[in-house]
């Protein structure tokens, strides 16, 4: 008979880890916030493609918006990263919520008003985008101040799960309720997230945000000279070493690839399937489920192959998902295309932060983090704007076809690379580059 004792002790060690974990008060209350964040996120997601697409009847106006989301988060990531690493993290968490949340809640006043313009849209989603650096950023850099490094990896598999419990209410709740009360009501919701996150960070002691105690009596002009002298260190250090470029530049391409399929969807909802908010909502919410059983599924198996075969793997297999989609209509195979994208996808939000965070040492995460997120994040506007482009040429189902396609093809690249063929990791230094070859 085959003895099962070492993995039943495998899991009860596992159940104890995350029973560690979330009795972590500070590790608790800033996964709850995160884990508000993102319904907000994905409920104003829906809310605001589809209304932006039935007041202006055009791909290139939900585009624009689209794009203006992803671009200004780049542009503010290379300061955020600095700012992160010498100012105050807590009270800097806590005003950009509140500050986002105030600016959100123009959208549906303005429109209350008979006033909103498409440009005013345009102006709000690029100051929240700036500011939602803070949290995109914030949390890659943060999460590793609650955590010893052998909890590293368990603690991003629960953020990823408890992420996509979000990512399932989120959408469902945007369509539904943009279907009952209309994208201006299901913003304020949003609203109120951003202002719960905020107090959820308050809750946690500003010294637990920082394992090094950050000076003070400094003033206010010499703190910005040293956080943009320390972002151009950010710059340094990435291109010091190698495999922090290939990381970068594989998250770049990878947002490129499946860049054309946000804007897609809705008009392919609209146009194709010929339905409406909810179901676009419920396509996420298929896409949720299946990222929350991809990240148990994943912590299970545990860190077993090299990390080029990871995340080769992951991408290839997500290629199927648009390619897929372009050959069907039935809303119940689209529905399980969707599950299935979640379950291969969520690996990728585990592996590629874990092994970031490794990599690079708790006193350069934000500002490398910072510079990662301007370099990776580039993908995603530039394949916003060639999906359009393409989609004006051969219609949204061929461009959704050529999206699959060419992730799969991204995916074979990174699984042949060698650079990444490795499974255990330690801290880069930068006395000594390119150790990882």
């Amino acid at each position: 008979m085959c003895d099962n004792t070492p993995i039943k002790q495998e899991r009860r060690d596992s159940v104890r880890g995350y029973g560690t974990l979330l009795g972590n008060a500070y590790f608790r209350n800033f996964l709850i916030a995160s884990t508000v964040l993102n319904i907000g996120r994905k409920l104003s997601w829906i809310a605001l493609g589809w209304f932006v697409y039935h007041v202006t009847g055009s791909t290139v106006a939900v585009g624009m918006v689209i794009a203006t989301a992803t671009v200004s988060p780049l542009l503010s990531s290379i300061l955020v990263g600095g700012m992160l690493d010498h100012f105050d993290r807590r009270t800097v968490m806590i005003w950009e919520n509140v500050v986002r949340g105030g600016g959100l809640s123009l959208i549906p006043l303005l429109y209350w008003f008979d006033v909103l313009a498409i440009w005013m849209i345009i102006v709000v989603v690029f100051v929240d985008g700036c500011l939602s650096s803070f949290t995109t950023i914030g949390t890659a850099s943060i999460l590793p101040e609650f955590l010893h490094k052998e909890e590293l990896e368990t603690g991003n598999a629960v953020f990823t799960m408890t992420g996509q419990i979000g990512s399932l209410i989120g959408p469902a709740l945007g369509g539904f309720t943009t279907a009952l009360v209309g994208a201006p009501m299901t913003l304020m919701v949003n609203v109120l997230c951003f202002l719960m996150a905020a107090l959820l960070y308050y809750r946690i002691p500003p010294e637990a945000y920082h394992s090094r105690k950050i000076a003070s009596g400094k003033v206010v002009k010499t703190k910005w000279r040293r956080f943009l002298r320390e972002t151009k260190e950010g710059f340094t250090y990435i291109f010091s070493y190698k495999i922090l470029i290939v990381i970068a530049l594989i998250t770049f391409f990878f947002n490129f690839t499946y860049a054309p399929l946000e804007p897609m969807l809705p008009v392919f909802v609209d146009e194709i399937i010929k339905a409406g908010p909810g179901t676009l909502g419920t396509m996420w919410s298929c896409f949720a489920v299946g990222s929350f059983v991809g990240a148990v599924l994943w912590v299970r198996l545990g860190k077993r192959f090299p990390y080029s075969y990871s995340l080769g793997l992951v991408i290839l297999l997500w290629g199927l998902v648009p390619t897929s989609l372009s050959f069907f209509t039935h809303i119940m195979i689209i529905y399980s295309l969707m599950f299935f994208g979640g379950i291969v996808y969520a690996p990728y939000n585990i592996v590629s932060p874990t092994l970031r965070q490794q990599l690079v040492p708790n006193e350069m995460r934000g500002r490398v983090f910072g510079v990662y997120g301007l370099i990776a994040g580039l993908g995603f506007p530039i394949g916003v704007y060639a999906g359009g482009l393409l989609a004006e040429l051969v219609g949204v189902t061929q461009t959704i076809l050529f999206s699959g396609v060419l992730t799969m093809i991204l995916g074979l690249v990174v699984a042949a690379h060698p650079i990444l063929r490795f499974k255990d990791v330690n801290t880069l230094d930068l006395s000594q580059p390119e150790t990882y070859r």
